[in-house]
């Protein structure tokens, strides 16, 4: 599975770039909200991203960064600016309807790093409730992402891989959604291998 991720030159025109669709409910379940998104590169700035969920009064309880938003219903995006490596480094930004974020990154689903305060200039997730969906908004920062990835030079062609999931993993309405299926026997978003690719395009 691929995904085209455009250049654009400002966030008001992200409605330029494709829509993904997060529809693969790879362990069952028979709530199954519809969960779509946009992804755009802004040259020398970073990305925006774009979720939104058609589900009414999205559970909410958590309400500081860096709380397990997943138990909550959320949207999150994963990726992964250097998936040739052996073990790669990815990063994960799992989101709830408050806005509150979790924002790690590592190798591994156990032992992951908490992205520091000093790293977090530019790092917004904004958050809206509508009447029967809600959305996120999400800056991801060209410099949090080189300083994680120092040798990291992205322009047009440059590829990587990425993720985007619907979840919620307490009890009611438990669910896992993800872009790119993942074929194993249980929930696990931490799996960078199913990871699909992206390539950053020019906009037409």
């Amino acid at each position: 599975m691929t995904y085209d991720v455009l250049t654009i030159q400002s966030p008001d025109v992200l409605s330029q770039c494709p829509v993904f669709m997060v529809e693969q409910f790879n362990w069952g379940g028979s709530y199954r909200p519809v969960t779509s998104g946009r992804l755009g590169y802004i040259p020398g700035t970073g990305f925006i991203l774009e979720m939104e969920c058609q589900e009414k009064e999205p559970f909410r309880s958590f309400q500081n960064d860096n709380d397990p938003v997943y138990l909550d219903s959320a949207m999150e995006a994963f990726f992964c600016f250097a998936p040739d490596e052996a073990k790669p480094c990815y990063m994960n930004f799992e989101m709830n309807a408050n806005g509150a974020m979790l924002a790690c990154y590592g190798r591994e689903r156990e032992n992951r790093t908490s992205i520091p305060e000093e790293l977090r200039k530019g790092l917004v997730c904004d958050a809206q409730i509508g009447e029967d969906s809600w959305r996120i908004r999400l800056t991801l920062p060209l410099s949090l992402i080189t300083a994680i990835y120092p040798n990291l030079i992205l322009n047009t062609g440059s590829t990587f891989t990425c993720n985007f999931y619907k979840i919620k993993e307490s009890e009611g309405q438990t669910h896992f959604a993800s872009f790119a299926p993942i074929p194993i026997p249980k929930p696990d978003f931490h799996r960078p291998e199913y990871f699909a690719h992206a390539q950053i395009q020019a906009t037409n």
